[in-house]
């Protein structure tokens, strides 16, 4: 997907209730905070209590539970016990549930060192995919960045102009996600390709057939599948316009998707429909599963190379 988000609708997270968990699968700091506060929030409506009765309560300054919920300021550890115990919340298995997840919020994110180079929208975007259980990304022009190879990376970040400094941090944490994700005990992956991505000559020939052979090793991965559209399968559901979702390990935390569109790119949640869409994450689901059944087949080199 594209490296540059420049309309983000922020995800609200909206848990069922407050899980027992004995510990936090997932340890990327944004996506914590989110999961906290959601749970926080949701501890105080079981309890029957209103943001400005827990203020008064505690004799916290009237914002205080607001900002909390909101994410626009940080919980302390001290601060998580201090609401759970006025929510009642005594059991060991909960309570260090969510203060093992105030802790991980505070840690910086492992691409901390990039923060000068990206966006606050994209480091949301990382969150998501470096959080993800399962990862599906339709793309219909090229490759994507998780599959991509250094030399195909570098032609298409050069076309970007951001300067060599800039395309070159751009580079190495591309490189970096892609050690994180594509891995044997990384997320499950699905990639659609169109052929367009197969036939569209991203720099020399010699860039094309390695990135083809790293699209074929990639495949031999048990927990990554690629697959490939043919043009002979004519016109299919959101041919034209890139996707990914990102499904998450905890049952309460929903789905995300991310779009690209002529009018903006957006991440979207079920209860969180942004600007650019009124589908919903399990529509692109189901359209992606639709793609996946009827008219994509499993990559191949005689897909990608022809008869040689």
């Amino acid at each position: 997907m594209s490296d540059r988000l420049e309309a983000v609708s922020l995800l609200t997270y909206n848990a069922n209730r407050v899980r027992t968990e004995t510990s936090v699968p997932q340890e990327e700091p944004g996506f914590q905070r989110a999961r906290l506060r959601d749970r926080l929030k949701k501890a105080r409506e079981s309890a029957g209590l209103k943001q400005r009765e827990v203020a008064e309560q505690l004799d916290w300054s009237p914002s205080k539970v607001i900002r909390i919920e909101a994410g626009t300021v940080g919980v302390s550890v001290t601060d998580v016990r201090v609401l759970l115990g006025h929510y009642g919340i005594t059991d060991q298995a909960q309570v260090k549930a969510l203060t093992d997840m105030a802790r991980a919020a505070r840690r910086p994110p492992w691409w901390d060192q990039y923060r000068a180079w990206v966006t606050q929208d994209f480091e949301t975007y990382l969150g998501y995919e470096s959080s993800a259980s399962i990862i599906r990304n339709f793309e219909p022009n090229l490759v994507p960045g998780l599959l991509q190879t250094e030399e195909y990376m570098r032609t298409v970040l050069n076309r970007l102009n951001f300067g060599t400094e800039k395309t070159e941090q751009l580079v190495q944490l591309r490189l970096e996600r892609q050690d994180r994700l594509i891995q044997s005990d990384g997320p499950e992956s699905f990639f659609i390709l169109d052929e367009a991505v197969i036939r569209r000559t991203v720099g020399s020939l010699e860039t094309m057939h390695k990135q083809f052979e790293k699209l074929l090793t990639i495949n031999e991965m048990t927990n990554v599948t690629v697959f490939t559209v043919p043009f002979s399968a004519g016109i299919y559901p959101r041919f034209g316009s890139p996707y990914a979702l990102f499904e998450f390990p905890d049952d309460d935390d929903e789905m995300v998707v991310y779009l690209e569109n002529p009018e903006g790119e957006a991440i979207l949640s079920e209860k969180a429909l942004g600007r650019t869409s009124q589908r919903r994450p399990t529509d692109y689901l189901d359209i992606f599963w639709e793609v996946e059944r009827g008219v994509a087949t499993g990559v191949t080199r005689e897909f990608l190379f022809g008869q040689e």
